[in-house]
């Protein structure tokens, strides 16, 4: 027991120690790493208030109804815009963001009008594009990816010499959502600032905040789609809404309608798409609120992920199972919580579900080894069952008779050996025989319940010990009646004296030697002479009473060749192994004992199929029924309790195997081993 319980702590160590590993390698590669996406949206992605400072100037629908497609506009309609915003002094826009790419001139009237309508306000930002490219870094700690810049597509000259640019590049992750968001980005010597970022510097007073992000950020965002205040530019341009109601506000005009293919999806809300312009408000707000997302370093993450698992396998690897239920949920839970205060306090942001899955997944392992071993228990608990019911039935059937006490155990005993002693063989190479311990069990079970249809055999034949069993008492008597009816007869001179005092002792000496005549051995000629005699004989009164010395049953007993049964009860006797099959038909021995039964069956079957009950022969009868066979003889040999012969010694008994060997009964091979167990050269001196 105390080694079980050794190897099953080694074993729940050994899985803490895998599953730890396992933890490391699924929070390095995040697998799996679109579940881990969802939970972190839905965590990590929740509206805060919107700076009312920031308003959107939408070219929606109705704008475009009432305008005109877009692609008929002249700059003209911009450089209005811009015109009316700044219409009335001190009530002014802060900033006005035109997220729109002006590229190319005809140097039309409209052109230079914008131009000149930008230069004179001095508060607006134009869009650019950038074409970049990105390289992976190496510093002597670490590595870092780098950004620089191919091409940047700026308005035409005139206008971008009048406002700066910031470039409104999307960043777009494998799944197809925004998430990130540029700040700046330096090559070759020049800043690139993103449009948000530019946008954001001028807004904040916490510049140096600002300069100190790197290239690319994850942002949160401040509402859903539609959460930022939009206005229909018509509605600005026909005065439907003041210009005062921009006024000290950053003003974003960009595109708002599907057909301008200007839209996103984003992690706040996986059901709606979110249009560009609207996606730099939320970049802007972050910036200003320093809502962004900071990932914690990857290491950090895998040695939390293991350190957890671990201990959670340490835990588990000493408390049963509904604790470890409750050990796995606090942790899980307590991880959640943990994962949510710190991005709740910094912002930082812990993998989600790699950690509950990873401890889910140990607790199922452990789960799955409980019930293994669960199971394993039940087995050897059915087996131990089976094997302790197999004894006391080998008890009950010994505990009818004095005789054939032992025979039971003393022959799966010897099975055993046998076995044990053909596995040295193969270990030796000297025999292609080998037994697994499921092969020994099955042999022991068939032993021990080999003889249990002896329960339906009556007494009186299984404790038969002579001929004559029962009815040798009433023999007794009823001769010794005879003979004092004879010397009755002699006294009142009804019969001649000479030949009934012959008479009387015939039957003194029949009586005196009856033993010998009953005990089973073989009969000599002249002992068979003087019994057929006996039996012939018939006591005459002078009255003319006739009086058989020997009933028919008696003379059938005494005539028995060899042993003590008669044919009829020789029958009842082999007859045991048919119940024991009958028997054992009712018990469920499953698939690790399936041949128990068949085995116990066939105990008497004989290679030269002239065994009993079926008559089976060599082809039938696999090596461990043929083994049960030959243990069963060879006991039954040199058994000393058996109460019609006995006890032969060893050589003798081994003599007698190798004749029924020779005549193709029982198996020659098995023979010689089991004489190199039982019958050595040391116990031939002996």
């Amino acid at each position: 027991m105390k080694n079980k319980n050794r190897r099953s702590l080694y074993v729940k160590i050994v899985i803490a120690a895998v599953m730890t590993v396992l933890a490391v390698f699924v929070t390095v590669l995040r697998i799996p790493k679109e579940l881990e996406i969802i939970a972190e949206d839905a965590l990590y992605q929740n509206p805060f208030p919107i700076s009312n400072r920031i308003k959107i100037i939408a070219i929606d629908e109705t704008t475009l109804n009432e305008l005109g497609p877009y692609s008929g506009w002249n700059r003209g309609v911009f450089a209005e815009l811009i015109e009316k915003l700044n219409s009335e002094q001190g009530k002014e826009p802060e900033l006005i963001g035109i997220d729109v790419i002006f590229s190319g001139t005809n140097n039309s009237e409209e052109d230079k009008r914008f131009v000149r309508a930008v230069e004179e306000s001095g508060n607006v930002i134009l869009a650019s594009k950038l074409d970049t490219g990105s390289q992976v870094i190496r510093s002597e700690k670490d590595y870092s990816l780098e950004y620089y810049v191919k091409e940047e597509i700026t308005a035409y000259e005139a206008l971008n010499e009048v406002s700066e640019p910031g470039f409104t590049n999307i960043i777009l992750d494998e799944d197809g959502f925004v998430r990130r968001a540029y700040t700046q980005i330096i090559s070759e010597g020049k800043s690139y600032k993103s449009f948000a970022y530019l946008i954001a510097e001028r807004m904040s007073e916490d510049t140096e905040r600002l300069s100190s992000l790197p290239a690319v950020v994850e942002i949160k965002y401040s509402g859903n789609p539609g959460d930022f205040e939009a206005i229909p530019m018509s509605k600005v341009l026909d005065g439907t809404v003041p210009v005062s109601f921009f006024s000290g506000s950053t003003v974003l005009i960009g595109a708002y309608e599907e057909g301008m293919l200007d839209s996103y999806r984003v992690p706040i809300n996986h059901s709606a798409s979110m249009y560009g312009v609207e996606c730099h408000a939320n970049a802007i707000n972050a910036f200003l609120g320093d809502k962004l997302i900071t990932s914690a370093p990857l290491w950090f993450e895998a040695v939390i992920a293991g350190l957890i698992t671990l201990i959670f396998g340490l835990i588990m690897s000493k408390c049963r199972i509904h604790k470890g239920a409750f050990a796995a949920l606090g942790i899980v839970l307590g991880y959640m919580g943990l994962v949510f205060l710190i991005f709740t306090v910094t912002s930082v942001k812990l993998s989600i579900i790699f950690v509950p899955l990873c401890v889910i997944a140990e607790f199922l392992v452990y789960m799955l080894f409980h019930y293994v071993e669960l199971q394993k228990k039940r087995a050897n608990d059915m087996q131990k069952m089976l094997f302790s019911m197999a004894d006391c039935m080998a008890e009950a059937i010994e505990g009818r008779t004095p005789y054939n006490a032992n025979h039971t155990k003393n022959v799966a005993k010897r099975c055993m050996e046998m076995l044990d002693y053909i596995n040295k063989m193969h270990k030796e190479k000297r025999t292609d025989m080998h037994f697994s311990e499921g092969d020994k069990k099955q042999l022991y079970l068939a032993a021990m319940l080999h003889d249990i249809g002896k329960m339906d055999v009556p007494l009186e034949v299984m404790d038969k010990p002579t001929k004559l069993g029962h009815r040798e008492e009433s023999l007794r008597s009823r001769l010794e009646i005879i003979k004092l009816r004879l010397m009755n007869d002699i006294l009142s001179g009804k019969a001649p004296r000479e030949e009934t005092e012959a008479r009387i002792s015939e039957i003194e000496s029949f009586l005196s030697n009856l033993g010998g005549y009953n005990c089973g051995r073989p009969l000599k000629d002249e002992e068979w002479a003087f019994v057929d005699k006996i039996c012939a004989s018939v006591y005459r009164s002078a009255e003319g009473e006739e009086l058989p010395f020997l009933t028919e049953e008696e003379i059938s007993d005494l005539h028995i060749k060899a042993g003590t049964l008669s044919g009829e009860e020789r029958l009842i006797m082999q007859s045991h192994v048919v119940y024991t099959d009958k028997i054992l038909q009712h018990m469920h021995f499953g698939k690790d004992f399936c041949n128990v039964r068949e085995m116990a069956a066939n105990h008497h079957e004989l290679l030269n199929a002239k065994g009993y009950p079926k008559g089976l022969g060599a082809d039938k009868l696999d090596t461990m029924t043929r083994i049960l066979t030959i243990m069963d003889i060879y006991d039954s040999l040199i058994a000393d309790d058996r109460p019609y012969k006995k006890a032969k010694p060893k050589d003798i008994a081994f003599k007698i195997l190798d004749e029924e060997a020779e005549l193709g009964k029982i198996d020659k091979d098995l023979l010689e081993i089991a004489k190199e167990i039982w019958f050595s050269e040391k116990e031939e001196k002996e």
